[in-house]
């Protein structure tokens, strides 16, 4: 007769499954939550391990100042090493514990419920860590202190008055004793409140300054990542407007577009590969703005050279002062583009002043055609270079620089200053 296991082989299997499942459960439990993104940050640091363990040795030598003091020669025996022995025990039981509570609200309980923001629920568990340690640490104190006010039973033999022979009485444990027992436990749960609570700070504490430290290079890289963004808009959009100039030039068939694309190759190979860094001397600036410059000289007609001026003081040709490449010239192209070019004597009219300490002035003025321009920064169709000028200087030069704009009538003046 044949048997099938089957009905067995699919109880092992459901047995098998629910014990696996349990202790599914049960590392879950255990297992602690991704409090930080950071891979470390369950990690308890080696400072803080020393600090521990220092704390806790340092205790164990305060504990071992009385009874060593109180040896009169050193111990030889076994019976004289006895109570040494029994209290390194105690001591190292002690240690033993405050280390594990120390580490499981560490790694496991702070995780778990202050990173979820659950604040009763860490009080609950906290408790439950708290309470065998107090249980566990008062009862290894008291039955190993060699001052158990009554808690044996002893004789005493002594005569009454009035009788002559003496009398003994055996004296049972007092109350005094359950009172003593009990206040080593609750001395001990305060011990454990206060390694819990110094290990949540420290913890919360570590976490909170790794929160910002990573917040703020978050903050960095984006500032970067924007700057860079920024930067890359100049570049297209100087390209678009510098077009449209030579595009004017070559429907005019004029013998000027040539060295136009010329001065335009050499603006370009400053924009890509000495822009790149964060700051350039002014030197260098200047020099591409004065390539500029006779880039928009070649629109004017021959008879009016000096219709775009460029006055310079206390800048010297090599000067190294730092400033953030490509910060003066949407200032310029704005005049270029908004100004009345036929202007005369002056067109546009640029002038940069550098103090002894550093600050820096720079002023452009252009003349408009219409008498009722007199109105804010121009709002144009696309408008890409001031909107960035006003990103990049809050960037930048954030509380270090003024943004003046003047309009009086047929004229438009802007003027930026900057602090280093």
């Amino acid at each position: 007769m044949e048997i099938s296991s089957v009905p067995l082989t699919g109880l092992g299997s459901e047995e098998a499954a629910t014990r696996r499942s349990w202790r599914a459960r049960f590392r879950s439990l255990l297992r602690p939550t991704n409090w930080s993104v950071a891979p470390d940050a369950g990690r308890v640091p080696a400072g803080i391990h020393a600090l521990l363990w220092l704390w806790l040795l340092a205790f164990d030598f305060l504990k071992l100042i009385n009874p060593v003091s109180g040896l009169t020669h050193v111990p030889t025996t076994p019976a004289e090493w006895q109570p040494l022995l029994t209290l390194l025990g105690r001591l190292a039981l002690e240690d033993l514990a405050a280390a594990t509570l120390f580490y499981l609200t560490w790694r496991w309980l702070i995780p778990r419920t202050l990173a979820r923001a659950q604040v009763i629920q860490y009080l609950l568990l906290a408790t439950l860590l708290v309470t065998p340690y107090a249980l566990v640490i008062g009862e290894i104190t008291y039955h190993t202190s060699p001052k158990k006010g009554g808690r044996s039973t002893y004789q005493v033999t002594e005569t009454a008055p009035g009788q002559k022979k003496p009398i003994t009485t055996v004296v049972k444990p007092s109350k005094s004793a359950i009172t003593e027992e009990w206040m080593r436990v609750l001395a001990a749960g305060f011990v454990g409140v206060f390694i819990v609570g110094s290990s949540s700070a420290l913890r919360i504490t570590g976490d909170y300054v790794r929160g910002q430290r990573n917040r703020r290079e978050q903050e960095r890289q984006q500032l970067l990542t924007e700057l860079a963004m920024l930067k890359t808009q100049i570049n297209p959009h100087f390209l678009f407007n510098t077009l449209n100039n030579i595009y004017s030039l070559t429907s005019r068939k004029s013998d000027k577009a040539p060295e136009a694309v010329l001065r335009l190759a050499e603006i370009m190979r400053y924009l890509l590969y000495e822009s790149s860094t964060d700051t350039v001397p002014l030197s260098r600036e200047l020099a591409h703005l004065n390539a500029f410059l006779d880039l928009q000289r070649l629109r004017l007609p021959a008879s009016a050279p000096d219709a775009i001026r460029l006055d310079i003081s206390g800048a010297s040709p090599d000067c190294a002062q730092p400033i953030a490449p490509l910060l003066l010239l949407p200032l310029v192209e704005n005049a270029f583009k908004h100004g009345d070019l036929a202007a005369r004597p002056v067109a546009v009219h640029i002038v940069l002043e550098l103090a002894a300490d550093g600050l820096i002035r720079f002023s452009v003025l252009n003349y408009v055609a219409d008498p009722d321009a007199a109105r804010d920064l121009p709002k144009q169709p696309g408008g890409v270079g001031l909107v960035n000028l006003h990103r990049r200087l809050e960037l930048l030069y954030s509380g270090r620089y003024t943004l003046e704009v003047q309009t009086p009538p047929g004229q438009h003046k802007v003027t930026l200053t900057l602090q280093s």
